[in-house]
């Protein structure tokens, strides 16, 4: 099995190496074959560097800070789909630079994925500290198109729609098949429209049994102020930035899709403004 491991990063360096660290250690431990395309992103903290000084076969490609996640790993995969030789057991697999994986997680994987080939695999993350599930699959939830609810791995594997992209197995051949990651996302919903993309195409989504891996969920940002807040919401990094959610939904809601983005604008301000006045009548007492 050969697997071609892609990550973006920036500015992390700590923590990026002793991700690939943990990778390979994993990697050697399961008898697969793998390479890193590491897309760093403009890191100013010596990240480049110290992934040189790791000596493990590691392709890094430099950007200017500008790409973010999505773009980031769209460049990554492009490079690897364009070196690879396609064969049947040649995987693509995405891994954040914030997951520590466990020894045995690419074990593991490996048997998941000889029960579903084929089929894009999602290994779920937990907490460091208190074991619960941070990452995982996830299926559709309430009317909203993009709201799905978070799906806590079994000892069994299951099927799932879509998924964060912690820990994500797709074979080259499904990869080639969709076109790889949508790198015109700002940041956030790549993964999620990937998944839906995979749907369509009915391409098997499986969440692998139990948990492979560490990664703590991204804490949210104190609020500074609902126009600072809302100016964060629509940034590149933010849930609500428009030009993402115009791509997602305008591939599925072709008429609907402003209306969407208007339900998704008037939620977050009704939410806001009672989470304000609430704080507001605790501060008055």
């Amino acid at each position: 099995m050969k697997l071609h491991m892609i990550m973006a990063c920036h500015n992390r360096r700590e923590m990026t190496v002793e991700c690939i660290r943990k990778a390979h250690n994993a990697i050697s431990l399961s008898g697969a074959d793998a390479s890193f395309t590491v897309y760093d992103d403009g890191s100013t903290d010596g990240t480049y560097e110290a992934l040189v000084a790791l000596g493990l076969p590691i392709q890094i490609l430099r950007g200017d800070g500008s790409a973010f996640w999505a773009r980031g790993m769209a460049i990554a995969e492009d490079t690897v789909l364009k070196q690879s030789a396609g064969e049947p057991d040649e995987f693509i697999v995405w891994l954040n630079d914030d997951v520590v994986l466990d020894e045995n997680a690419f074990s593991s994987l490996s048997k998941t994925l000889e029960s579903f080939p084929g089929s894009v695999v999602v290994g779920a993350m937990r907490d460091p500290i208190d074991g619960s599930i941070t990452y995982s699959g996830m299926r559709r939830a309430g009317l909203h198109p993009l709201r799905f609810d978070l799906v806590i791995p079994t000892q069994e594997a299951q099927c799932v729609e879509v998924f964060n992209g912690n820990l994500v197995v797709v074979p080259v051949a499904v990869a080639k098949a969709l076109g790889g990651i949508d790198g015109g996302f700002s940041h956030a919903l790549a993964d999620i429209d990937y998944g839906l993309r995979c749907s369509r195409s009915n391409i098997p989504v499986i969440l692998g049994p139990s948990s492979y891996g560490a990664c703590s969920r991204n804490k949210p940002s104190l609020s500074r102020g609902l126009s600072k807040d809302w100016a964060d919401f629509l940034g590149p990094k933010g849930g609500g930035n428009y030009a993402s959610l115009r791509r997602i939904l305008q591939k599925s809601h072709h008429i609907t899709w402003p209306f969407i983005i208007v339900v998704t604008y008037g939620v977050w301000w009704v939410r806001q403004l009672s989470g304000f006045r609430r704080r507001r009548k605790i501060m008055i007492g």
